[in-house]
């Protein structure tokens, strides 16, 4: 019961996030054709993109102590060498 309401309190808590960039606008389209896949299915089409987006995707990892899987690993690192700082 304790684990269930740890897991119900951090899904509060992302869902009524507002100052960390879980949820960025997208257009209707770009938003369905993405689904709930993440980096390891689909990047931005946009790869100027790919090294906020990454940035962002792993800051959240992190803030809420959520697993990353080998294959978003891979994907992140690769968008994460486009970054230029």
């Amino acid at each position: 019961m304790a684990l269930r309401r740890r897991h119900l309190d951090r899904s509060k808590a992302f869902g009524n996030d507002l100052k960390d960039p879980q949820l960025l606008i997208a257009s209707e389209s770009s938003n369905s054709s993405k689904s709930d896949s993440g980096p390891a299915d689909r990047k931005p089409t946009n790869k100027t993109f790919w090294c906020t987006y990454a940035e962002d995707y792993t800051h959240i990892k992190s803030i809420f102590k959520l697993t990353t899987t080998g294959k978003e690993k891979s994907a992140l690192s690769s968008m994460l060498d486009s970054c230029t700082n």
